[in-house]
């Protein structure tokens, strides 16, 4: 063996991941998705009745909340090239969870002090890059520290950690807490939960260095080239866009459907919507393990898409608060499969040592859709007399849409194990 192929194979074998995922590990990632997610039920669940309180336009509510997305398309690709090549003490991808999420939660803190609408921006502005940043950081992190055979489950786990904390969000926080002590005690809960779950946790991650291979120097055309290059990755991008818009014009606009169209308080939206992550809860394991083993990524994706167009169907026809449950049930439960087997499937593509540079780049699709959702949603929304009840044909579109690009992406682990099966 020449030194030459011995350095490579020695490489390789150091970026490879890890055989077996530690507990400890899985518990730090599921603290640290659970407190990113409540930020997420704060910006798509409260944020927008704040924002309200300022103005009833459909469309600047729409831009203020598609701020958080914008950011997708500056923070995200910085934070997977420099979290690819930068090593600190508390690791790579740490580094930015340790010292972002207390600023998320200080910003968190005082939003509802806000006196004028360009304070709340301002606010808002700086809380929604820096969650970009923490973002940026979790599928990189189950493709660092979490074996391909695991991650659909270890996904599973995550999700469930998030609608736990869902769960109390809005069952408690926005059914209780809000009705009870106002906005700003929900809102400074918020912030603690950012430093507690998210910052604190993630200095003991213990990440491992990544040997980088040897590439081509990383420019604007070599980083298009290694995302738009690869036909998979390049549909993932689609992929990326149309289903974070299909997701984002729906979840985006809920509360303000609820509050504003079918005239039901912000405390009975927040019960009413606690029955999904209660549901999601006991799911999302099972899911994953069918993921995992009994269905192809792909076909499992199609029946999460499925899920959320009939949540757009029965969404148009709801007239009261009755009718709202089984919209948001069959909404939860289609972004529940897709946030256990999208991303999980999507780094089983991805060169280890390029994993957030990938990432970022996909992040962008994402944060392109969500952008769309908000931004133009609220347009929309604003140009039919801020009839929020339009949110549900344009996401059926783009979930339609979704169905038809995510056909095309095979599981060839999947067919592996399969083809194994029947030659055993």
């Amino acid at each position: 063996m020449s030194e030459e192929t011995a350095t490579r194979a020695e490489t390789e074998d150091q970026n490879a991941a890890p055989k077996q995922a530690k507990w400890s590990t899985i518990f730090i990632l599921c603290s640290m998705w659970a407190g990113l997610v409540v930020t997420e039920n704060i910006s798509g669940n409260l944020l927008p009745t704040t924002i309200r309180t300022f103005t009833e336009n459909a469309f600047i509510i729409g831009l203020i909340i598609a701020l958080n997305p914008l950011f997708g398309f500056i923070a995200n690709p910085l934070v997977g090239i420099l979290s690819d090549k930068i090593w600190t003490p508390i690791g790579r991808r740490g580094f930015f969870l340790v010292t972002c999420a207390p600023i998320v939660g200080f910003c968190l803190v005082f939003v509802p002090e806000s006196a004028s609408l360009i304070q709340l921006v301002i606010l808002v502005t700086t809380y929604q890059f820096f969650q970009d940043v923490l973002w940026g950081s979790d599928h990189p992190l189950l493709a660092d520290l979490i074996p391909p055979s695991m991650r659909t489950f270890v996904a599973g786990l995550m999700l469930m950690s998030a609608q736990a904390t869902g769960w109390l969000f809005n069952r408690y926080g926005m059914g209780f807490i809000l009705e009870e002590f106002g906005d700003s005690v929900l809102y400074t809960i918020g912030g603690i939960c950012q430093v507690a779950m998210v910052s604190l946790p993630a200095l003991f991650l213990n990440e491992r260095k990544v040997i980088p291979k040897a590439r081509p120097p990383l420019t604007p055309a070599r980083y298009v080239k290694d995302f738009l290059g690869d036909p998979i990755l390049r549909r993932f991008g689609g992929l990326g866009f149309t289903q974070y818009l299909f997701q984002n014009i729906l979840q985006g606009f809920f509360v303000l459907f609820a509050v504003d169209t079918l005239l039901i308080s912000r405390g009975e939206f927040g019960r009413i919507w606690s029955w999904m992550p209660a549901l999601n809860f006991f799911l999302a394991i099972p899911i994953g393990i069918i993921a995992e083993k009994y269905l192809p990524k792909q076909i499992a994706l199609i029946c999460g898409y499925c899920s959320m167009l009939t949540c757009c169907v029965l969404g148009w026809f709801a007239e009261g608060a009755d009718d709202l449950l089984p919209v948001f049930l069959f909404f939860g439960l289609g972004q529940l499969v897709s946030g256990v087997c999208q991303k999980a499937y999507l780094t089983e593509f991805i060169p280890r040592d390029i994993i957030g540079q990938i990432s970022g780049a996909y992040n962008i699709c994402m944060a392109l859709g969500r952008t769309v959702a908000a931004a133009g949603g609220g347009a929309l929304i604003a140009l039919f007399g801020n009839n929020y009840r339009v949110i549900f044909p344009i996401g059926f579109v783009f979930g339609l849409l979704s169905v038809y690009l995510v056909w095309g992406i095979k599981d060839v682990r999947f067919a592996e194990r399969q083809a194994a099966k029947k030659a055993g």
